[in-house]
């Protein structure tokens, strides 16, 4: 996997991460609103107080707006300093270290799942693997709810492929030649539905596990 020139340095240097992002997120109204994209289009969907997994969560900040909604959020990501991080700053998530392609949680917990700016980080077997897992780990009728990038054409398309080509890896480029939403389907889910955000630069898609139908 390579990496592009300024992906070290941004993340080594806060501000400057926090600067591109903050500049990223412009479009969708902020960072703060970039955040809480998954969470508004999750919670509508779900009852009260359900258990919600955040996948590669990070320090929280994706969590952070599913714990306001009052629901029991677990938060799982590869990076144990980072999972350090989210419980500090948000004590009533429960944090798991694990990959979130192969996460060490148990079927059927889950009555949805959330994944924020992240399935871009992985190839597409390890993608196609993470939401294999998702939706074993959903219950019956739970929903899967993704933001991502989104392959932006026209006049608007170099300036994501320069933010690409700076910032991300190879698998950003995978993703943005890949179709989610059909994966999606291909995996087993149902009732795939995707928005477009950010003048077509980022993707909000959303899927059901079927209930089964009952045995006669």
């Amino acid at each position: 996997m390579s990496r592009r020139p300024l992906r070290t340095f941004a993340y080594g240097h806060p501000w400057f991460y926090h600067l591109v992002t903050g500049i990223s997120a412009l479009p969708v109204g902020g960072p703060q609103r970039l955040r809480e994209l998954c969470a508004q289009r999750l919670a509508p969907l779900l009852p009260p107080q359900a258990a919600v997994l955040d996948l590669c969560c990070g320090d929280g900040a994706a969590s952070a707006a599913l714990l306001a909604r009052g629901f029991r959020v677990t938060g799982l990501d590869c990076s144990r300093q980072a999972l350090e991080r989210a419980a500090r700053a948000y004590p009533n998530l429960a944090t798991v270290q694990g990959l979130a392609e192969r996460p060490p949680l148990s079927a059927g917990q889950f009555a949805g799942v959330q994944i924020s700016l992240a399935l871009h980080e992985f190839h597409r077997p390890a993608r196609l693997a993470l939401l294999k897992a998702t939706l074993r780990l959903l219950q019956p009728g739970g929903w899967f709810v993704a933001l991502d990038l989104h392959t932006t054409h026209g006049l608007l398309g170099w300036p994501q492929q320069w933010f690409v080509r700076l910032f991300e890896t190879d698998t950003a480029v995978d993703f943005l030649a890949s179709n989610l939403a059909a994966d999606l389907s291909m995996v087993g889910y149902g009732s795939v539905v995707r928005e477009i955000l950010a003048m077509g630069s980022l993707q909000l898609v959303s899927a059901q596990k079927p209930v089964p139908f009952p045995v006669p």
